[in-house]
């Protein structure tokens, strides 16, 4: 719990009693509405009040965090006669009212377009495009080209709009891109493994060779010039809809390397052991111990690095604001110069969101509370009943 701020605070401190678990996910639905789905629960962030409720189901939920709202839960259990029927619902960010509902037979899976309008359904050994405007089906077609075993899809959307099928047990992929009346299909190298990142960002790698690779089409981002000593661990990546950063090696040199979809890529020297990284809007941060070094996200020019008085835990991005918990406390960063803007001490309990108002966290005992976003003021605390 927070049992002190590191000086003292005028706040008004706003308790509603909620049921709820004691930490549940949130979603940033718009700027400063906070989702959350297990309560049936829209709260403001600017100031801890409920905007409206929805009946709670036990499912999947998609936000971009603009107001597209996503819902999605399995209506019935699987019989012999009917199938599986899953319910979609397109939900109001203003006032939680469905917008449409409707409900589809043997879902596996499903993702959205990178541009907002269209979503996909995998459904029995079929792809299926929708429009996000009414939750119609706009196109479908057969995946036996892949495939017969459909459990062994898996459906992922593609940076710049699109989705990818890929099919584990025979190494091919099958391509969508909007307004195309095929699937385009190619051939994968061997144990190839998906790196998915916020909105619709997407790598793959290639255990076997150490190597990562643009999706659709394939194109290998860097070529390694020998094995690298660690070859055999997963690198660490981070990615977004514009671009990605990752770990690797070139030869026996650790190097972290970064790029976007486009093609355009770079690389800097790093030190070897494990590390955390985060994009912002301009930068691609790294978190190693006790050091904090940032690149530009675009040409990988050095932006600063600063040895930190305590050690972080988790590091995450929204826009320019880079927010660093440690636990002892949690600060935000400008994530363009790295100068720190305020800090909070004495804090525990895991981050739930960064909203356009507020910087929220979990606290013990279900308490959500809301932190300034501009100076780390404690604006509210919403007490959830257990």
């Amino acid at each position: 719990m927070l049992a002190s701020m590191g000086r003292r605070l005028l706040l008004a401190c706003l308790v509603f009693i909620l049921a709820a678990a004691a930490v549940e996910p949130v979603y940033r639905v718009d700027g400063d509405t906070l989702f959350i789905p297990a309560d049936g629960v829209a709260i403001s962030a600017y100031n801890g009040h409920v905007l409206w409720r929805h009946p709670r189901y036990n499912g999947q939920t998609y936000t971009d965090g603009h107001g597209l709202l996503l819902v999605s839960w399995i209506m019935a259990a699987e019989t012999a006669l009917h199938g599986r029927y899953t319910r979609f619902c397109r939900l109001s960010a203003n006032d939680g009212k469905n917008l449409w509902c409707r409900d589809y037979p043997d879902v596996q899976q499903w993702s959205t377009d990178a541009n907002g309008q269209l979503w996909y359904l995998h459904t029995t050994a079929r792809l299926d495009v929708l429009s996000i405007a009414d939750g119609k089906i706009q196109r479908a077609f057969s995946l036996d080209e892949v495939n017969r075993a459909s459990e062994a899809y898996h459906l992922m959307s593609l940076p710049g709009g699109g989705a990818l099928v890929m099919a584990h047990g025979n190494g091919r992929t099958l391509t969508y891109r909007p307004g195309a009346n095929a699937l385009v299909p190619q051939e994968l190298p061997a144990a190839v493994y998906p790196f998915l990142g916020t909105g619709s960002g997407l790598l793959l790698y290639a255990k076997e060779k150490g190597e990562f690779f643009l999706a659709a089409p394939l194109k290998a981002l860097f070529h390694l010039h020998a094995r690298a000593p660690e070859v055999s661990a997963f690198p660490r990546a981070t990615l977004d809809s514009n671009g990605f950063v990752f770990t690797d090696w070139q030869g026996t040199d650790p190097v972290l390397r970064g790029g976007s979809y486009d093609g355009q890529v770079w690389q800097v020297p790093r030190q070897s052991g494990d590390a955390e990284l985060a994009l912002s809007t301009s930068t691609a941060v790294l978190l190693a111990p006790s050091r904090l070094a940032a690149w530009d996200r675009n040409s990988g020019a050095p932006r600063y690095t600063q040895a930190l008085p305590s050690e972080p835990r988790a590091l995450h991005c929204q826009d320019d604001d880079l927010v660093l918990v440690s636990n002892s406390d949690v600060r935000l960063l400008d994530a363009a110069t790295g100068d720190e803007r305020w800090r909070v001490y004495e804090h525990e309990g895991p981050l739930a969101a960064i909203a356009s108002s507020t910087v929220d966290f979990w606290e013990d005992a279900g308490t959500l509370i809301g932190l300034d976003r501009g100076d780390g003021t404690l604006l509210w605390r919403v007490r959830f009943k257990l």
